[in-house]
């Protein structure tokens, strides 16, 4: 009976809270609308061709894989050799870039994007270092629970482990999560993202409090890749319905259960919308992880700091697996 009202309690104060947080997103876009005009505010630039860094074989190869499981085909880029002891792979996850566009929020699961990673480590035919950050460090949690035997190491930045942010609660959490709940409201969100062509990426990368430290790491030719992926149809949809899929369904594995796989768990400490306690409370999900914090790091700790980052990797793969 206790866990039935503890549920019920739980879903009430999330729809409150969804409410609350959607009348404020529609209000900070009527006053976006008003202080650019409508006609800047619905500015919408054609981008047919990707950018020029896009194609920039310095990155690697671009390619396309269809899944055997769900059919559906996902954009890679990949960079190294079957001779080269690694083999690097940039994953545009389902919903982003060029990879498949799906109609229904239930299509963005925690757990079937965990299993489109499953079956692309399985049809690459390699042991995985799997990497994420942000919702792609969501995924990758996710995907070391689910399927442990196909990962070798995991490394997360500034994610924290699902149980962690579920159990982990405060109000100060709860304002910095204010845009997941505003997600929630159909419509409004698209249009916010979509709007000034997309000045949202600017806002959240470079402009304070959100964006990077280091700003010389970002350049406008990144921010033009950034918008060339979230231009193609039916993105900004595919990248909101991940929001909202995670508030509507509740995984049917256990996320209780610690991550038996070897982790690097990587964090800004400037992260403006996760707080710290969330990286200490994700090591309580894990059998072996180490917690690197990182004082002078967004939560772009990646963008910020890539030479500490890739220190950091580099000492934790290079350590003896027991």
């Amino acid at each position: 009976m206790s866990s039935i009202v503890s549920k019920s309690v739980e879903i009430l104060s999330t729809l409150s809270l969804a409410f609350i947080y959607s009348i404020y997103g529609i209000f900070l876009s009527i006053l976006k609308l008003y202080k650019i005009g409508p006609k800047r505010f619905f500015n919408k630039i054609e981008r047919s061709k990707p950018p020029r860094r896009a194609l920039d074989s310095d990155y690697g190869t671009h390619e396309m894989m269809k899944l055997k499981t769900s059919g559906i085909t996902l954009h890679y880029v990949s960079k190294g050799s079957s001779n080269q002891p690694l083999i690097v792979v940039a994953i545009d996850q389902r919903g982003y870039g060029l990879s498949s566009k799906l109609p229904s929020v239930s299509d963005y699961r925690a757990e079937v994007l965990a299993a489109d990673i499953a079956d692309m480590i399985q049809q690459l035919g390699h042991s995985c270092i799997l990497v994420g950050h942000d919702w792609g460090g969501a995924i990758c949690w996710m995907a070391a629970q689910i399927y442990p035997h196909l990962i070798e190491k995991l490394i997360i930045m500034n994610c924290p482990h699902p149980q962690a942010f579920r159990t982990t609660k405060s109000f100060a959490q709860i304002r910095r999560s204010w845009y997941m709940f505003f997600f929630q409201c159909p419509v409004i969100p698209e249009i916010f993202i979509h709007s000034d062509d997309f000045s949202f990426l600017e806002e959240a990368m470079v402009e304070q409090p959100m964006g990077i430290v280091n700003s010389n790491n970002i350049e406008k030719e990144d921010l033009e890749v950034m918008k060339y992926s979230f231009a193609q149809k039916g993105t900004v949809k595919a990248a909101i319905n991940y929001y909202r899929a995670s508030f509507r369904y509740r995984s049917k594995h256990s996320v209780h259960e610690p991550i038996t796989v070897p982790t690097l768990l990587i964090w800004g400490v400037l992260d403006q919308a996760l707080g710290e306690e969330l990286a200490d409370a994700s090591t309580n999900y894990c059998h072996d992880i180490r917690l690197k914090k990182i004082p002078n790091a967004s939560h772009w700790v990646q963008q910020d700091v890539p030479d500490l980052c890739h220190k950091y990797m580099d000492e934790f793969l290079n350590e003896e697996t027991n």
